[in-house]
């Protein structure tokens, strides 16, 4: 993850949301992808999960991706949520 202490600064109650749509990931030889929403820089799940920061950010270049991520700069700090809902079994 992020560093730490900048991770207890966050308040992920106020962060920025979005709702991603399929075409929203992108599948490269190294796996899936988004785009960072601050500077559009491929932002890997690995480095989104391992980081919380996208591949500009962190330098990585993403392999067959054609987007130079050399000196990006970029601030954001990103955290992947999934939400669900079950329906309870019936006890019928």
């Amino acid at each position: 993850m992020a560093d730490d202490n900048e991770l207890a600064d966050i308040d992920w109650e106020q962060a920025a949301r979005m709702e991603l749509e399929p075409d929203a990931i992108h599948e490269s030889r190294e796996g899936y992808y988004f785009d960072c929403p601050e500077c559009g820089s491929p932002a890997t799940i690995e480095n989104i999960i391992e980081h919380g920061r996208c591949n500009g950010y962190l330098d990585e270049q993403v392999e067959g991706i054609d987007f130079d991520v050399e000196n990006i700069s970029c601030s954001a700090v990103l955290r992947l949520e999934m939400a669900y809902t079950a329906k309870p079994e019936s006890e019928t």
